[in-house]
Order: C-alpha cells, then sequence, then structure tokens
C-alpha cells in the first residue's frame, strides 16, 4: 500500500536554529541559494510542523511503499503580499527533509516535490478552493491513500486542500492535524465532510425519485441495513418489478430498527396486494395506473422527459384498455398465454352486438378502414366513442354508460385524447421510432393548446383523469418513503 502526502507550507514551516525566517520569499530565496552554496548548512534547519508529521506517519505505515510528498508553497501575484510567499520554503523542504528523515533509518523509496499555487490569494476561500481543483494529482496508480497535513498554510488554503482532497479522493482520503507543542493526530473532519456531502447527494436524488441511485449511495454510506433495503423497495416498485419489491420489504421488515417497521406497518405494508393480483381486476387496474402516474410525475421532475413520455403513452393505453374492459367489458389482455382466449372473446363479445359491429365497420383511421380486429389504440377509441359519445347499448339494449353518468365520461374521455399530441410527441423520440430531441418546453408547447382550466403541465393533466375516474393519487408513497429516509439521515 502506498501513500500520498500532501501539505501547505506556511511562513512558520522552516526555522533557522529554531528562529523564523521573514520576510518569508526574500529569506527563504536567501536560504535557498546559500544551502546550495553550502549544503552543510542544513543541519542548522529546523521543520518543526511538517518533519513531526511524516514521522509519525513513517511510524505507522513503514511498510508501504513508495511514498510521494507534495508541498504546495505560495506565489502571489500582488506585489503587496508577496513578501510572505512561501514557495522557497517549500522548494527548501523538498531537497534537505528525505536526506534527513533517511539519516533517522526512515526508507529510501520517499519522493518530495514542491508545487508552486499561482496566481490567487491565498487568503480567499474561493480562489483557493479553485486553484487545489487544479492542482491535486489524481491518486497514482497503486497508492491506496491520500494524507492532507492541516497545520502550516493559511486557513483558505488548507480548506481548498482538504475539500478538493475529499472530491478527487473520496474515502481514501486521511486528514493529519499537529497541534503545537503535541503529538500529531488523525482527524475524522474528512469523513465527516465526506459523509455529509454523500448524505447531500442520496437527499437529492429520493427528491428526484431515482431510487436505485440513492440505493447504492446510503451502501457507500454504511446506512442502517434497514434504510438501504427501504431504498431498494422503492427502486424495485419503481420499476414495476413488484415481486422484487416484496422481497426488499421482507428485508427492511428482518434488519429494520423499531422505527423503520412502525413506519413500514403503517404506510407500505399493503400497497402491493393489489399489484401483484390477481385479486379484484377493477382494483387492481386502478392500483397500476395510480402507480404508474407516480412513476411519470417522478419521470418529469427529475427531467428525464424522454421518459416522461413513454410512460404518458403507457398511461393513455392503459386509461383507454380499463375504460374498454370496465365499460364495454371485453378482454385486452394479450400476454402470450392468453392472447388467443382473448381474440376469441373480443371477436364473439363485438359481433354479439349487431349495433356495435355496425358502429365499428363505419370508423376510418388516416383514410383507411378500421380493422376492428386488431386489439389496440385506434379501436379502444372506436369503443369508446361508441360507448360514452353516442350513448350506445350492449347486446339487450342497456346502456353501457349510465345516463347520469354520460357526461363525466365525455369529460373523460376527451381529457385522455387530449394527451395525443404528447403520445405522437414520443413515437419521434428516441424511445419511439426516431431521434427527435424532447425538453419541458417541448411538452408544455404540445399540451397546452388542448388544456382546459389552469393545467400548467402534463403532470397535472394526468393528475386530474385520475381524479375523474375517482383514483386518489395524493397518498404518494415514494414521497413518504424519500421523506422517511432523509429524516432518519439527520438523526445522530
Amino acid at each position: 500500500m502506498a501513500l500520498l502526502i500532501l501539505c501547505n507550507i506556511g511562513a512558520r514551516d522552516v526555522m533557522w536554529e529554531d528562529q523564523e525566517i521573514r520576510p518569508a520569499r526574500e529569506g527563504g530565496e536567501r536560504l535557498l541559494r546559500e544551502l546550495e552554496r553550502d549544503p552543510g548548512q542544513a543541519a542548522r534547519l529546523r521543520f518543526p510542523i511538517l518533519e513531526p508529521c511524516l514521522r509519525y506517519l513513517l511510524s505507522r505505515h513503514r511498510a508501504e511503499r513508495p511514498w510521494q510528498v507534495i508541498l504546495f508553497g505560495t506565489d502571489q501575484p500582488d506585489p503587496k503580499h508577496r513578501g510572505s510567499d512561501t514557495l522557497h520554503f517549500a522548494e527548501i523542504i523538498a531537497r534537505h527533509l528525505p536526506g534527513r528523515l533517511r539519516e533517522a533509518g526512515f526508507r529510501e523509496d520517499f519522493r518530495v516535490e514542491a508545487r508552486r499555487i499561482e496566481g490567487i490569494n491565498p487568503a480567499l476561500y474561493d480562489e483557493a478552493f479553485e486553484a487545489f481543483g487544479r492542482l491535486l494529482p489524481p491518486l497514482p496508480e497503486g497508492f491506496q491513500h491520500a494524507y492532507v497535513i492541516l497545520a502550516g498554510g493559511t486557513p483558505a488554503c488548507n480548506m481548498g486542500l482538504l475539500l478538493q482532497g475529499i472530491r478527487r479522493y473520496g474515502e481514501r482520503l486521511r486528514a493529519l492535524y499537529p497541534p503545537y507543542g503535541g503529538e500529531p493526530h488523525e482527524l475524522r473532519v474528512g469523513h465527516q465532510i465526506l459523509q455529509a456531502f454523500q448524505e447531500a447527494a442520496i437527499r437529492d436524488r429520493l427528491r428526484e425519485g431515482d431510487f436505485a441511485r440513492a440505493e447504492a449511495l446510503l451502501r457507500d454510506l454504511g446506512a442502517p441495513p434497514g434504510l438501504i433495503a427501504l431504498a431498494a423497495y422503492a427502486a424495485r416498485r419503481m420499476e414495476f418489478d413488484f415481486e422484487g419489491a416484496r422481497e426488499a420489504l421482507d428485508q427492511a421488515m428482518r434488519e429494520g430498527d423499531a422505527a423503520t417497521r412502525d413506519f413500514i406497518r403503517q404506510r407500505l405494508l399493503h400497497d402491493l396486494d393489489p399489484l401483484l393480483g390477481p385479486g379484484d381486476p377493477p382494483r387492481r387496474w386502478e392500483a397500476l395506473l395510480r402507480e404508474l402516474f407516480w412513476n411519470a410525475r417522478a419521470a418529469y421532475r427529475s427531467g428525464r422527459y424522454a421518459d416522461f413520455l413513454g410512460r404518458v403513452y403507457r398511461f393513455q393505453e392503459a386509461l383507454l384498455r380499463y375504460l374498454v374492459e370496465t365499460l364495454l367489458g371485453l378482454p385486452t389482455d394479450l400476454a402470450r398465454e392468453v392472447r388467443e382466449e382473448t381474440r376469441r372473446r373480443w371477436e364473439e363479445g363485438i359481433r354479439g352486438n349487431p349495433a356495435l359491429l355496425r358502429f365499428l365497420e363505419q370508423q376510418e383511421v388516416e383514410g383507411q378502414p378500421l380493422d376492428w380486429r386488431q386489439i389496440s389504440r385506434p379501436t379502444y377509441k372506436a369503443l369508446l366513442a361508441f360507448a360514452i359519445e353516442k350513448g350506445g347499448t350492449d347486446a339487450e339494449g342497456r346502456p353501457l354508460v349510465p345516463e347520469g353518468e354520460r357526461g363525466r365520461y365525455q369529460a373523460l374521455l376527451k381529457q385522455v385524447n387530449q394527451l395525443d399530441p404528447l403520445v405522437e410527441r414520443r413515437h419521434r423520440t428516441i424511445i419511439g421510432h426516431d431521434f427527435v430531441g424532447v425538453s419541458k418546453e417541448d411538452l408544455r408547447a404540445a399540451y397546452a393548446p388542448w388544456r382546459e382550466g389552469k393545467v400548467d403541465d402534463p403532470v397535472e393533466g394526468l393528475a386530474r383523469i385520475l381524479g375523474m375516474l375517482r383514483i386518489d393519487t395524493r397518498d404518494d408513497p415514494y414521497s413518504a418513503i424519500a421523506d422517511f429516509i432523509q429524516r432518519r439521515l439527520s438523526q445522530p
């Protein structure tokens, strides 16, 4: 295991027989020339901050090799502040500290180099942060950890070094601090900040409904197993993998703490019952439509607009199927194991209603006669036009839609048909049959001409449709799960 060690050099990092060298830039440059003329004078140097830190690390990582040490010295552009620059101190340490440590019996494969922090004011936090984003190298091949020594240098530079170190090296970063006159010790601040970054990323993913990524981040964070399993449940449920979701929920019940188990019992325990079926078909249809709405809303909120259009297409088709099955009693399931039976019952049901058959045979799609034997969206729409718009009856002459309900179903069918521009847009995207791009503005422009009232976006249009079917979408389980996990992350 090899180590990368990073340190800012300050004005007190180099001393000459226990005396500070002032001003740092001029004195450091003069001392560097003197040591070049007479290397024997290096015995009078003292490195009161860095040397104890390296000895500390060497004593604890003696077996790891090689080591690479990078020292950062300032080189400011403003002449008024250049006197405090430490670029020459960094060079002096890089040249003379390794030999001193080797003489004391430490390793041979110990490389030290000096680098300059140029073009910034080292007292400004934002400039220091940006500078270390450019200065920090990738972790070399085979290196396991990067140490930052938080001692010399300005507070802004040490902050920039630490935060950019966390961004660059993640969990491989360690922080070391040498208190004045005391033994160096490792800090948890790097881990704590990394944990804060990870928690922030998890919260972002949860707010966007990206539970699959939240699950992976929770694992990286070392979150409680119950929360990880809860995120896995939501991720699988979001993919309509209800069997997998049930397994994850069982795991959350087994591994979760009391609060997690109570949340599941009160909020989620029976959610999957109608989704796993078979049960009552209308109840399962309503559960699936509600689930699809939440899924579509998550795609829209997270900016996955092509995916959202795919869900709109599925939503409209599912609504049409639901209405055909509930109002006309015709089957629409084309799964392989029931396909032939569905087609037989479909044709038998239509032929058994002469008025319906005559109506369908008069319909056209894009100038061609409707092939009503095809169980598809055009036929669904024609069937519903007969039942709702024409006030059609069944084979015994009974209205397919009660007269008192016709107005509601007419408004509902209009809303469903108003999704057509979005469905057509879907066909032209990468999830359909073309390569046309899609944006939020595109969706609003396609949907807005058809909207009524104050529907601001297509998601509200989907909610309105389900509301007209008396399907409540307010009790969103995904928002509840996201809120619960976020609350638990905030607890000590």
